[in-house]
């Protein structure tokens, strides 16, 4: 193979699809590149002596039709000793194209380097061919790319064990034909990743067709980053990116009425949802914290950008999850039901209740009443703490989800003296913060108490997880996804207990907690990367995967390994940008310097993060403006282990991250926080009446 680098490259591509991505590719970088609308006249080109080297036959039919080369041309192909690449392929024999078992789709399964050699990348390395449509063939001794069902992050650990592999991208015996099983042409549209992988792939491709070493081969990805990781942000920066947020929420389709009164829709799927276009299935569900968080975002944005229609969708949606929808009517408007106040999880579950979710959508919903300046929904809002708070155990902690069939068989007041211990922040650290905002506004004592005892034996059960002298698994907190995720959520109830009570046991377990979780903070970036628990820090549900067979199968992590560079702004990051802001405030409002300036230079590396990795598309409307998941702050672009099931890599949750993200941006360009932004609530003139309506006289409580 030649060693110059070329800037022609002697290729014939048959295709009638101008668009194609390849072809643009190629014609973009390279000279000497033709198109042909058949592969006829093609051939007839190279007959009558035009310099072709190799033909290239993209699967213009994909994903119904299959590509054919007639007898004739095959004939004529072969004599001419033209390479061929050629893709979603017709069996012919004398090609030695054979040897299909039938059709299959990726679902969860992604590609995996089987020659390191051929296709310039290391043995096992993975990509992604999103939603790609390919024809099975389980024989993959000739094969240089397959798919397979594999866990990992940049490499399989586990190799191609129980994952049932088949050809993506083989060649032919006779070396004259590379087969490519479904259409890798299509590279663009159907958003492949990672970039450098699928660079890496396609000079390798282009360098094998012509003998030519291939080290360039460029291209503008359709969804990417907004900014580099080292471009000069521009002032208007933070609020930009909250408008940009905001319009998405607008255009996405995620609103099933335009004008907000229908509520707000989840999101978009990850993982398995994809189709062969690369565009994502909508999560078409309404879920009570999502839509909460949102109109919270929302209201916010129209301070912000002064777009009052963003705060008009968010009044009308609020008004719907309030005093419209299922959510938080039926049984939860009944005041004779031990459901009474709670918001269910979502419409397609009204039995079941979430906490953690809740609390989500109460802390997004104080956010939107101040915003919007009213106080229409205070007493409902406090009602949700409530109903929360009454089926707290005695000890403060919640756990994870309540059935409706146990909260009318056993009664409210179970669970309320219930000596339960959860050390899940994931699951209690948001209620508890809602608990202390509602002491503080109405001076309710009892959520005072309660929590500090919970928040007191959280801390205790830390300590013993970060200790290596451990031995009760049964005392150490519980992580979920990750240890990260934890320590983000921790925060916030942290950042408002030293609020109440300024005292240098509170002001030390907040320093300690943001302090641990800055530990893992990319300082060329700002990305906080993703880590779950080590052997010793707590136990873990949901970690990452031990064999092939678990990719897909159920919640994970965005990583495999500690140090894999992902982020996760859905369960982490996003979560760390609001209670980083509250606790700076806190640590401003008490004069604790030390953690001012730790809190203030890591909250404006997140920020400025985050902003920088906000998704832009020129081509694909639903995803711009948007933050996936996971990002991969070394690669510069979204990816990571795409393994959860219903939440991965590309998921774009508008509760939980987009709102987040978003809510954190606006409070800072308006130069407040959470704490104090809500300081104007109404939630005090309804506690005596709610109280005396949902909990214990004074002396039972």
């Amino acid at each position: 193979m030649s060693t110059r680098k070329p800037s022609q490259l002697p290729i014939a591509i048959v295709t009638k699809d101008p668009e194609n991505d390849l072809l643009v590719t190629l014609l973009a970088g390279f000279a000497g590149i033709a198109r042909y609308p058949t592969l006829a006249e093609a051939l007839t080109a190279a007959e009558q002596g035009k310099r072709i080297r190799a033909v290239i036959l993209p699967a213009d039919g994909y994903p119904e039709a299959r590509t054919a080369v007639s007898p004739e041309d095959t004939a004529r192909l072969l004599a001419l000793g033209l390479r061929l690449y050629i893709e979603y392929p017709e069996e012919n024999a004398a090609l030695g194209i054979a040897g299909f078992e039938g059709e299959a789709v990726m679902g969860y399964r992604r590609g995996v380097v089987t020659d390191a050699d051929a296709i310039g990348l290391s043995e096992h390395s993975i990509l992604y061919v999103h939603g790609a449509k390919y024809l099975k063939k389980s024989d993959i001794s000739r094969s240089f790319l397959v798919s397979g069902r594999v866990a990992g992050y940049d490499r399989a650990p586990f190799g191609l064990e129980g994952a049932e592999p088949h050809v993506l991208l083989e060649e032919s015996e006779d070396g004259r034909v590379l087969i490519a099983t479904t259409k890798l042409t299509g590279f663009i549209r159907a958003r492949y990743a990672p970039y450098t992988r699928w660079q890496a792939v396609w000079q390798s491709i282009l360098s094998r067709l012509t003998g030519l070493t291939v080290s360039h081969f460029d291209w503008t990805p359709a969804v990417r980053p907004r900014f580099t990781p080292t471009e000069p942000l521009p002032e208007d920066a933070y609020r930009e990116a909250v408008r940009l947020n905001s319009d998405w929420y607008l255009t996405s389709g995620i609103l099933p009425k335009a004008d907000g009164s229908g509520g707000i829709l989840e999101g978009f799927s990850s993982g398995d949802k994809f189709d062969v276009f690369g565009d994502q299935a909508l999560r078409a569900l309404l879920r009570a914290d999502c839509n909460g968080e949102s109109v919270g975002a929302l209201a916010l944005a129209s301070q912000v950008t002064e777009n009052k229609t963003y705060g008009e969708v968010a009044h009308r949606a609020t008004r719907w999850l309030l005093t419209e929808s299922l959510l938080s009517q039926g049984e939860r408007a009944d005041r004779e039901s031990a459901q009474y106040g709670l918001l269910s999880w979502h419409n397609g579950a009204y039995n079941q209740y979430y906490g953690d979710d809740n609390a989500k959508a109460i802390l997004g919903l104080l956010l939107a009443a101040a915003a919007l300046g009213t106080d229409e929904f205070d007493r409902r809002i406090l009602m949700a703490i409530l109903a929360n708070f009454r089926t707290t155990g005695s000890f403060g902690f919640r756990g994870s989800m309540l059935p409706a069939s146990a909260l009318e068989e056993r009664g409210w007041r179970h669970f309320y003296e219930a000596p339960a211990v959860n050390y899940s922040a994931h699951f209690e650290a948001l209620p508890w913060a809602c608990y202390l905002w509602a002491y503080d506004r109405t001076g309710y004592r009892p959520l005072l108490d309660r929590t500090k005892t919970a928040i007191s034996m959280m801390m205790q059960a830390y300590d013993a997880t970060m200790s290596e002298e451990v031995t009760d698994s049964a005392k150490q907190w519980r992580w979920t996804n990750g240890i990260q995720q934890e320590r983000a959520k921790m925060i916030l109830p942290l950042a408002w207990l030293l609020r109440l009570e300024p005292t240098e046991e509170h002001e030390g377990w907040l320093t300690q907690m943001v302090s641990d979780m800055l530990v893992h903070t990319d300082k060329k970036t700002g990305a906080l990367a993703d880590a779950f628990g080590n052997p010793g820090e707590g136990h873990g549900l949901y970690g990452p995967f031990t064999e092939n067979s678990q990719y897909g199968c159920h919640e994970a992590p965005v990583i495999q390994k500690n140090g894999d560079p992902c982020s996760d702004s859905l369960y982490t990051a996003s979560f760390a940008m609001v209670t980083l802001l509250e606790a700076r405030e806190a640590a401003r409002a008490t004069d604790c310097s030390s953690l001012l300036d730790l809190c203030d230079e890591h909250l404006r590396l997140l920020s400025d993060y985050h902003v920088r990795i906000q998704e832009v598309s020129d081509t694909k409307p639903a995803y711009h403006g948007v933050w996936f998941r996971g990002f991969d702050f070394r690669k510069w672009e979204t990816y990571g282990s795409d393994g959860d099931a219903g939440w991965g890599i590309w998921c774009i949750e508008t509760g939980w991250s987009q709102a987040w993200i978003s809510a954190s941006l606006s409070l800072q360009e308006l130069g407040t926080n959470v704490w104090d932004y809500t300081k104007t609530t109404t939630v005090k003139a309804h506690i005596d009446a709610l109280v005396a309506d949902m909990l214990p006289g004074k002396d039972e409580a």
